[in-house]
């Protein structure tokens, strides 16, 4: 079946959006029904192939005449109904001609209520992901998507195995830590085998106070010897980076390069990295505390990617700022 994905970058609207009227959307609301009331995941191979056609041929209608097609589908998701999947695949298409804040959260509330087993995986990670890089709150999807029993996925041009870990962090670590911090806080606390070891590797990957304090606090009991062991050397005696005295590379040039890399471009980044290939140690010793925000987003922006590659940038920038908010006092404080 045919899957439409969808990221939540900022567009233009493709038309001004009229008034809905029951005249106008009528024969659009006939089409509706007839096309959706189903489960991808429980079709037949023809099924799913005349059904793909048909949700087709809605999306090319609306796109082709958002003007007055998209008020009729907004009003039609608006309807209270159990079809998962036209929420789901019918909030995907209001987004694409409509990128209004209420069109994003409509989007947002359909993933958390569609059955993991009619979507693409890959899709949904990816969707969940641009949302919380976007601001929005998708802790639910990431609890949801750790507790979801066939949570894996290939990434064939990467020769990438998604795993359940994999994922988890993709959505979590797109996501801002003022969301991700308490959610994941709350999932090590209240989860059980591989799911509480999963929040709890990301937890400690949070390099907040908040989230190093609820490490110190952690009940360890169903842990691996290897996650308790990373904990014991997180509060102890962490890896961190080693200052450059003096830096090669100022503050100034790397503010600029991780702005213009979070508005798209990436070379001013990539040929700071190609000059000193060890600029961590360089950016650990011009930081100050107020370039901690920008450096949380370009990690979540590199996180957004959703590949193994972006992992190791994600993992880098998880040590520079565990480098900068680490301090013996504060564990000193912790373990009070």
């Amino acid at each position: 079946m045919a899957i439409h994905v969808l990221f939540f970058a900022l567009m233009p609207l493709v038309a001004e959006a009229a008034p809905a009227t029951s005249a106008s959307c009528a024969a659009f609301n006939a089409r509706l029904h007839s096309t959706y009331g189903f489960h991808p995941s429980k079709l037949s191979k023809a099924e799913s192939s005349a059904k793909s056609e048909a949700m087709d041929g809605i999306w090319k209608a609306v796109e082709g005449n958002p003007a007055t097609l998209a008020p009729c589908l907004k009003e039609a998701l608006a309807q209270p109904t159990e079809d998962t999947w036209f929420l789901y695949d019918g909030s995907q298409l209001l987004v694409k001609v409509d990128h209004s804040s209420e069109a994003k959260l409509r989007l947002l509330d359909a993933i958390g209520r569609v059955s993991l087993d009619d979507v693409d995986l890959r899709s949904w990670v990816a969707e969940a992901s641009a949302a919380g890089l976007e601001g929005l709150d998708t802790s639910e999807l990431g609890r949801r998507w750790l507790s979801y029993p066939e949570a894996s996925y290939y990434l064939p041009e990467h020769a990438y195995h998604v795993d359940r870990g994999n994922g988890a962090l993709f959505i979590f670590g797109t996501l801002d830590e003022r969301f991700a911090t308490p959610a994941l806080i709350a999932l090590s606390r209240t989860s059980t085998g591989a799911a509480k070891e999963i929040a709890v590797s990301l937890l400690m990957s949070q390099a907040t106070p908040e989230a190093l304090r609820a490490v110190a606090q952690l009940d360890t009991s169903g842990l691996s010897p290897r996650v308790i062991a990373s904990r014991k050397a997180l509060l102890e005696a962490p890896e961190l980076i080693s200052p450059r005295n003096p830096p090669r590379t100022t503050r100034a040039e790397f503010l600029a390069a991780f702005a213009a890399f979070l508005a798209g471009d990436a070379k001013p980044f990539d040929k700071l990295v190609e000059a000193v290939p060890d600029g961590e140690r360089d950016l650990v010793a011009v930081s100050t505390p107020a370039d901690l925000e920008i450096i949380r987003k370009v990690r979540r922006r590199y996180i957004a990617s959703n590949n193994q590659h972006t992992i190791e940038y994600y993992n880098q920038f998880t040590q520079i700022l565990m480098t900068l908010v680490w301090k013996p006092q504060l564990v000193k404080d912790l373990a009070r």
